[in-house]
């Protein structure tokens, strides 16, 4: 049968660009803030102290109050939460304006923070308004190691970003200078020290002003962009290059210099941007973490790992908390119990090894345990990480077809 001739519109789904973000992108951002009062004539919805928002955009942001406006005096919230949503639009951001008159007592509240974030922060950045030397920084990291330790404790596992406050002064003594951040013994805290050239200026030369701040927000971005098991030095991946981080640098306004000094801050384990001869764009240096590099823990790659699974084998096995668990005439686990949570922790793993975030793992049950005597069950689980190419390696030479033997 025939139709009549017409104009059909077809209604499509999907435009908007809504989005379901993984959890492992779910960020924070802890700073010392002003509130903003409510406007209800300009439809800012007003910025309260100490209380925590969830962002899921700039506009977001925007809407609170938090503008370009905002950041003065040393603040630099505004740039941060633009350069996390530049890197990773697709990102959830818990943000809490605070008070504190330290750099150490606004992140002594970074548990706290998590907790009114129901524990969904998965990596929390750390920026200081006030006047902060590179000593404030390391005491910093110090405090917000404990403040991690307590989080995992309380199944609630996040990595801490802090901002290196007044590395410019450290480095202008030269690169050897640095502290070896490996002492620190700080394995969930990475410390940032770069900084867009342009944006660390002065506001004299023309800048924002931002000369004593770090790229927090655009490390937060890219790690929450990353899989759990992704060095955000990738260069493949991660080029940092765009609106407001154009020229790398570090916290101070000083531009990159020779590959000796980046080579010594990288072996003193500071995370910083860094271009690469023949390639565009700006990357960073690598993930490290304030610990030892011998550490089972001392990249981000490998503690957002441990995290993750941690995460998913507590939500699995939670169920069975003050279950029965049946033993035979010898007082062994019985086959079924030990195959049950053998079962029930692989199905929670599985999905990590299908999504490359590890490349295999075990679990075990030993049956001899006397759980009748102790009333606990031990699990062994251990997954082995992905690797990460830091260093490619190329054996060149000539070679002649006809070159004369021996």
């Amino acid at each position: 049968m025939g139709t009549l001739n017409d104009v059909i519109i077809n209604k499509l789904s999907g435009g908007l660009g809504r989005r379901n973000p993984s959890q492992d992108m779910v960020s924070g951002l802890l700073f010392d803030g002003n509130a903003i009062a409510e406007d209800g004539t300009s439809g800012v919805a007003g910025l309260d102290q100490d209380k925590t928002y969830r962002l899921s955009s700039l506009e977001d942001a925007e809407a609170l109050g938090i503008n370009e406006g905002y950041d003065t005096n040393g603040q630099s919230a505004y740039y941060q939460i633009q350069q996390y949503f530049r890197l990773n639009s697709s990102g959830d951001l818990f943000i809490q304006a605070t008070t504190g008159i330290s750099y150490t007592e606004i992140v002594e509240k970074a548990k706290a923070f998590q907790e009114s974030a129901d524990g969904e922060i998965r990596q929390m950045g750390i920026i200081y308004s006030g006047v902060a030397d590179f000593a404030a920084s390391t005491a910093a990291a110090q405090v917000a190691q404990v403040q991690a330790d307590e989080a995992y404790v309380d199944y609630m596992p996040f990595e801490v970003v802090l901002e290196g406050k007044g590395f410019g002064t450290v480095l202008s003594a030269g690169a050897s200078t640095t502290p070896d951040l490996a002492e620190l013994n700080a394995s969930n805290v990475s410390i940032v020290v770069a900084m867009d050239v342009e944006a660390a200026k002065p506001v004299l030369q023309g800048g924002k002003g931002l000369s004593n701040s770090a790229a927090v927000g655009m490390t937060l971005g890219a790690i929450s962009r990353a899989k759990v098991s992704e060095n955000i030095a990738w260069v493949e991946q991660f080029n940092l290059s765009g609106a407001g981080f154009s020229k790398a640098g570090f916290v101070g306004g000083e531009e990159v210099k020779t590959q000796g000094d980046l080579e010594t801050l990288n072996a003193n384990r500071y995370v910083f941007a860094r271009t690469h001869t023949g390639l565009s764009g700006v990357y960073f240096n690598d993930s490290h973490t304030a610990t030892l590099g011998t550490s089972d823990f001392a990249y981000i790659e490998n503690n957002r790992t441990i995290n993750k699974a941690a995460r998913l084998l507590r939500t699995a096995l939670l169920p069975k908390l003050a279950s029965p668990v049946l033993v035979n005439e010898a007082g062994l686990l019985a086959p079924s119990v030990t195959k049950g949570f053998e079962t029930l922790c692989r199905a929670a793993l599985e999905g990590m090894v299908s999504n490359q975030e590890v490349s295999v793992f075990d679990v075990f049950v030993d049956p001899s345990q006397d759980i009748l005597a102790t009333s606990q069950l031990r699990i062994k689980a251990e997954v082995t990480p992905v690797g990460t190419a830091r260093k490619i390696i190329v054996d060149l030479g000539f070679k002649n077809p006809f070159g004369l033997g021996a």
